[in-house]
């Protein structure tokens, strides 16, 4: 079968470390592991997943941000396409390729994810197999449900130009009638493909090394569905995101690429919270059988830049097995932020209602013992019968009323804390000296993860919420503050504290 055919992919003969099949592949000019790297990426690979396996145990508790198993990597590096339908991206993959596998067209032609791999022979395989392969790394994807599940496919297909990375073909993305409100914005989520989609591209979006979000003259970012997923899936990929505005070539008219330009930029400027837009890769794939009369007639001369601008979208794709390293640090970086700020943003919240719960039980306590004394004072005292049955029933009835007073209390404490202002004011106060500094990315990081906490916080209550201990907390900074540098050394391309020590003179 393909299965045992494909060892660099399946490894089920004589099977190699995931993380050694991943460090032999940084060279993009050659198949085999490179002398010159020697073992730094094997152990900044094996580092970032002892550490993301070290906080996983934590983020399963406290039902954190990181879903299961977050820390397992795919096969092979892989680029993320995404764009409107017929926005070029299918008909893109061919050309990197150099040969045809996608279907493409005007109209929309896949409503799956396609993952398309190096191979030594044509192959294709269903989702569910995809996803229950352990070695591919998309066993991830199973919890989005089987609607995905069984809208994703493997072409492994020979006798590319790529060897050394994957790349990913998604649906093109549309308007979308059904939604899910979140508490705190307008900003929806659709569940109309029969799968969470926007949640999806965030899967692929953490774990790319690039990605590519197409646009097309046609429909230059107008979709609702894709003012979404730049806001809620691709937040936070700024570094290894690059836009294309693809098929320029058809405009026959200056005015007329003036206006899809400003267009596509008026509508990212509504989900880029910045002044300054990212640069806009403007290019067209070539066509064949196009006469030069006609290449002419395609903003004359300003074609050749096209192709120009094609050539370095490229090159950012062939980088893909390089970026791995870089990208697995970041995303490292990034759990362990949000994982941070969750722990610690959910055990202020579950300690705030611990002392009110403390207090309101003292409280009751108290009541109940008062009544018991009473009464057993007015049978020490031998006062009438009467007076002692009175002292009992109102103490029954005063405990009751104060069992109710301090249920009533706390029932209103949790609300309070787990609404969107009351989960805000502790963050505020949490973080208050970062964001008196104005660290934009400690807000950056509350809005990715505001949403999901109050949703588990509700979900299990807070009578019920795990806690987590000072010493978890410290263990978290330790790999921020202490790790995460130790690892961008490893993996930096010049050493500056040699420089340092040389004075600069070499």
């Amino acid at each position: 079968s393909f299965l045992t055919r494909q060892s660099f992919l399946t490894r089920r003969a004589g099977r190699r470390s995931p993380l050694r099949s991943i460090t032999s592949i940084f060279d993009s000019s050659s198949s085999e592991e490179p002398a010159d790297l020697g073992p730094i990426p094997l152990q900044i690979l094996a580092r970032c997943e002892q550490l993301h396996a070290k906080i996983q145990p934590l983020n399963d508790r406290v039902r954190g941000p990181l879903e299961r198993h977050s820390y397992k990597t795919t096969a092979l590096p892989f680029v993320l396409l995404l764009g409107n339908h017929s926005s070029g991206k299918s008909s893109f993959v061919n050309y990197v390729l150099q040969r045809q596998v996608q279907t493409s067209g005007v109209a929309p032609t896949d409503d799956s994810f396609t993952i398309i791999a190096p191979g030594k022979v044509d192959v294709d395989q269903d989702g569910p197999s995809l996803v229950g392969d352990p070695d591919m790394g998309f066993s991830g994807l199973r919890h989005f449900g089987p609607p995905l599940v069984h809208h994703m496919q493997l072409k492994l297909r020979k006798d590319t130009a790529v060897s050394n990375f994957m790349l990913v073909d998604s649906p093109g993305m549309i308007d979308s009638p059904i939604s899910k409100h979140s508490d705190f914005d307008k900003l929806d989520q659709s569940f109309d493909r029969g799968y969470d989609f926007e949640g999806t591209v965030r899967w692929f979006a953490e774990r790319a090394d690039v990605i590519l979000l197409f646009f097309d003259p046609d429909k230059p970012g107008t979709t609702g569905e894709t003012l979404r997923v730049m806001t809620k899936s691709l937040s936070g990929t700024d570094h290894k995101l690059h836009i294309v505005l693809n098929k320029a070539d058809q405009f026959k008219k200056i005015h007329d690429f003036a206006r899809a330009y400003g267009s596509l930029c008026w509508n990212l400027s509504k989900v880029i919270p910045r002044k300054d837009l990212p640069r806009i890769h403007t290019m067209c794939l070539p066509v064949a059988n196009r006469s030069e009369s006609a290449e002419m007639a395609s903003m004359g001369s300003g074609l050749a830049d096209l192709h120009s601008t094609r050539d370095v979208v490229v090159s950012e794709v062939f980088k893909a097995p390089k970026r791995r390293i870089d990208n697995m640090i970041t995303r490292l970086a990034d759990s362990v932020q949000l994982l941070s700020m969750h722990a610690t943003i959910s055990e202020k919240v579950r300690a705030s209602f611990r002392r009110q719960m403390m207090i309101g039980y003292a409280q009751f306590i108290g009541v109940v013992l008062t009544c018991s004394s009473a009464v057993g004072g007015s049978l020490y005292l031998h006062l009438p019968h009467e007076a002692s049955i009175i002292l009992a029933t109102t103490g029954l009835v005063g405990s009751g009323a104060s069992f109710w007073f301090t249920k009533k209390v706390l029932e209103d404490e949790e609300r309070r804390l787990l609404s969107s202002n009351g989960l805000n004011v502790i963050f505020e106060s949490t973080y208050s000296g970062q964001i008196g500094e104005g660290d934009a990315w400690i807000l950056s990081d509350w809005q990715r993860i505001r949403d999901r906490l109050q949703l588990n916080l509700k979900g299990i209550g807070l009578n019920n919420a795990e806690g987590v201990s000072n010493s978890e907390l410290k263990e978290l900074k330790s790999i921020l503050n202490d790790e995460i540098p130790k690892l961008r050394r490893l993996a930096a391309p010049i050493d500056y504290s040699e420089m340092v020590k040389d004075g600069f003179s070499k």
